[in-house]
């Protein structure tokens, strides 16, 4: 039976021409699929939706009769391998597109004009790049996909010596939020709070002050307020390939460095909260002690904070909410990186700082940092 060359469209739970209930391609996130060509070959299906992946590039090639091979390439770097075989290759093309930024505006095909396999293939992305490749349509009808969001998550269809058939799917609505929830970091705060790791006291200025006066007292203040960058980063793979760069909802064992009034940092799981993606500000470090002192009295006043850098692995479920209501939900990894400081402190004394402890003689804004044990 052929469907000379008229497009079918198919409910998102029902794709036939051989894929079974179980295909990945049999239902998902998208709708008003739509498939054109013919029954001859066998099955295919490739989508990696599951796992949050998605098709960013496409490369095919043509015969003057048909389009005789395809493949697809994902986000995380790997392709379907080529469907169809190149014989009579005529014409070829590859599309690739970033699917953070960019995402397909249109998609038209062809049937061979008989009813048997794909002619001819037209994808335009919302950049403006374009791949058109395939016989000679002129005089046949033109068949125009529902791009929906214009993420594209799989393709399905029939493939033996030339593309019999092609089903683009495309995630069906736009995204309303992304969830990262059960996180689960590979490390405990009481782990890391033991092995100190990334913590270290920070020197953040030093001075040696003397009474020149011969016959009065003074009053030495050591006072001072510094700048410095706190950060946190979720990498998220999810959160790029959809092209999310909103806040996004953190729940689970969620593990933070510091977020601490005093002057000592540790790690700690936080709670459930909204973040974006992406966190920086400037944090004020302040210090200020007095001391008075007799005429030829000398003190040594240093200021110190402690920071801390953390870099992490957590295990999470990426839940997608759709603008339509849908929803759908997969499990992905993903790394938090965190800078903090605590808030400084400083003190004056009589005796000089041990040796190790000391300054190095170049500007505040190069100074190394010391562990003071």
């Amino acid at each position: 039976m052929f469907f000379n060359a008229r497009a079918l469209f198919l409910g998102a739970a029902a794709l036939f021409f051989g894929l079974s209930a179980a295909d990945d391609c049999a239902q998902g996130p998208w709708q008003d699929v739509q498939y054109v060509g013919g029954q001859g070959g066998s099955p295919y299906c490739h989508t990696k939706y599951l796992d949050g992946t998605v098709m960013t590039g496409i490369e095919v090639w043509a015969s003057k009769k048909e389009v005789e091979a395809i493949q697809f390439y994902y986000s995380d770097g790997t392709n379907s391998g080529q469907l169809g075989k190149v014989d009579k290759n005529k014409k070829h093309a590859r599309l690739d597109w970033d699917s953070s930024t960019d995402g397909i505006s249109q998609v038209k095909t062809w049937g061979n004009g008989k009813g048997e396999s794909l002619g001819r293939v037209y994808i335009r992305t919302k950049g403006g790049a374009e791949l058109d490749v395939g016989k000679d349509t002129d005089g046949q009808d033109t068949y125009e996909s529902k791009t929906a969001s214009g993420i594209l998550l799989g393709a399905f269809g029939r493939s033996g010596e030339v593309i019999d058939g092609l089903g683009l799917l495309f995630l069906k609505s736009k995204i309303d939020k992304i969830t990262v929830e059960d996180m689960v970091f590979k490390e405990t705060p009481d782990q890391l709070n033991a092995q100190m790791k990334g913590l270290q006291t920070v020197i953040l200025d030093y001075a040696d002050h003397t009474n020149a006066n011969t016959d009065s007292n003074e009053t030495f203040t050591f006072t001072k307020t510094e700048t410095r960058t706190t950060s946190k980063k979720y990498s998220q793979t999810a959160t790029h390939t959809f092209g999310w760069s909103n806040a996004i909802e953190l729940s689970g064992k969620i593990l933070d460095l510091g977020a601490s009034s005093t002057t000592t940092l540790k790690y700690e799981y936080s709670r459930s909260s909204t973040e974006e993606s992406t966190q920086e500000k400037g944090v004020q470090l302040a210090y200020s002690v007095s001391t008075a002192l007799k005429p030829g009295q000398r003190v040594f006043c240093r200021a110190t904070a402690m920071s801390g850098e953390y870099k992490g692995d957590y295990t999470a479920n990426v839940h997608i909410w759709l603008e339509d209501g849908g929803e759908f939900k997969f499990a992905q990894d993903g790394t938090m990186e965190q800078v903090n400081w605590s808030q400084a402190s400083s003190i004056c004394q009589d005796k000089e700082f041990p040796p190790d402890d000391a300054v190095p003689e170049v500007p505040a804004s190069k100074r190394a940092l010391k562990f003071i044990a």
